[in-house]
This record gives C-alpha cells, sequence and structure tokens, in this order.
C-alpha cells in the first residue's frame, strides 16, 4: 500500500465493541482479532475516507507515540496480508 491510498475493511470484515469482554474486535467471516487501542484507533480510520498518510496525521495528533508511522504502516501491511484490508486509489466507488 502507499501513503497516498484509501484503504478499507474488505467485505465482510467489521469493527466490533464487545461489551461483555470489554474489548475491541477485528472480526471476518473465519475468526475474531482482538485490537489493542491503537490498533482500534488506525483500524477505524480505514474507511475509504482517509488516506494513511491522514490516518498518521490524525493519529500523531491523538498519541505522543513517535513511533505511529511505522505502527500505522505494519498494521495496515499486516492485515492487508490476510485479505482483510482493501485500498482504494480515491474516495469513489
Amino acid at each position: 500500500m502507499n501513503n497516498n491510498s484509501y484503504p478499507y475493511l474488505a467485505c465482510g470484515v467489521r469493527l466490533f465493541w464487545d461489551e461483555v469482554r470489554q474489548q475491541h474486535f477485528l472480526l471476518f467471516p473465519e475468526g475474531a482479532i482482538k485490537l489493542n487501542k491503537t490498533a482500534w484507533a488506525i483500524l477505524k480510520l480505514c474507511d475509504r475516507q482517509h488516506t494513511i498518510d491522514e490516518i498518521v496525521a490524525e493519529l500523531s495528533a491523538q498519541f505522543a507515540n513517535t513511533n505511529i508511522e511505522s505502527d500505522v504502516c505494519q498494521l495496515i501491511a499486516k492485515i492487508s496480508q490476510r485479505g482483510l484490508i482493501n485500498e482504494s486509489d480515491s474516495t469513489t466507488f
């Protein structure tokens, strides 16, 4: 993925808050991934409305983590390798 692409969750993939466990999850047809606060914040912005650069900029303002760009790129790459995130070159679809 390039930093100007618009990532979005693949068909059938969704974010979920489990009230009982008080935990965020990424749900997909084959299972679920438990998410930490940073991963949740990143994936919540993978909505076809934000580029990767915009996600980094927005989260840099929220978190004091100087490696947020690395965190964003690594998470999106890992989730993308599993086929759970797609990318678009524009906001039109």
